[in-house]
């Protein structure tokens, strides 16, 4: 009997789900896993890696292979879903750290601009007259900005008095940025065109990034899946680097822990 998926009232051969691949963009994804099954082989995992990642205990049980089988009755899961699911998925975590813990620095000093964060309040418009018009009674006439963005401002910060953040500067319009990096903290700038809306703003809270756990973990996990585009681009240029042929191979799963 041919292999299938059955999803809902949906039933997918080796040809649809080929298809569904391509449709659903979800290609990419697979030759990337594909890709990782190469590598995690030589991603060896200790006992002791295993036992603290289950159990975020560095204490060591006395029999290994019996405290695989109680922790998978306790979750409810089989020893094949351990070793080929959550051990990976260990394996990979690893992978990560021995590619790029020693980037870390440089990655965070190179991004750092875009990490940093900023509260600020703004009024957005369309009508560029009345924009200008609110910015002098504000910047001049000492009118609560908070009160005319509950009035005018035509997006959601008019529900938090202006208030928006804070935010990364890597979210902002290049223009607000390079504006926030160069201004001062209650200086009203505006009006300014992004795209069909004018903005008027004022920064309130600067956030300067720091490289805590949080952090750390995201540029790994940027540095990584940089990594692994490069590593599927390199797959889908080679020569039959990627094929649809009449016959599937069945799915393998390596790796391993000692």
């Amino acid at each position: 009997m041919e292999a299938c998926l059955k999803i809902g009232n949906h039933l997918l051969t080796g040809e649809q789900l080929v298809s569904s691949l391509v449709r659903y963009k979800l290609l990419e994804s697979l030759i990337g896993h594909v890709v990782l099954d190469d590598v995690l082989p030589q991603v060896r995992l200790t006992q002791e890696e295993v036992v603290r990642a289950l159990t975020g205990s560095a204490q060591m049980p006395e029999d290994f292979d019996q405290f695989l089988v109680q922790w998978c009755e306790s979750k409810g899961v089989s020893p094949v879903y351990v070793k080929t699911v959550v051990l990976r998925d260990l394996q990979v975590r690893k992978l990560k750290r021995l590619l790029f813990a020693d980037r870390i620095e440089a990655e965070f000093l190179r991004r750092k601009q875009d990490l940093d964060q900023i509260g600020f309040r703004r009024i957005k418009f369309t009508d560029l007259a009345l924009a200008e018009e609110l910015y002098f009674q504000i910047r001049d006439d000492g009118v609560d900005f908070a009160v005319l963005a509950q009035q005018y401002s035509q997006d959601f910060e008019r529900h938090t008095e202006g208030l928006i953040g804070p935010v990364r500067f890597s979210t902002l319009p290049s223009e607000i940025a390079r504006l926030f990096r160069s201004g001062q903290v209650g200086e009203v700038y505006g009006p300014i065109q992004i795209q069909d809306h004018f903005w008027i703003v004022r920064p309130e809270q600067f956030i300067f990034a720091r490289l805590n756990d949080s952090v750390r973990s995201e540029l790994i996990e940027h540095l990584f899946m940089e990594w692994l585009r490069s590593q599927i681009q390199l797959v889908k240029s080679l020569p039959n680097g990627v094929q649809v042929q009449g016959i599937l191979p069945h799915a393998t799963t390596k790796g391993g822990f000692q």
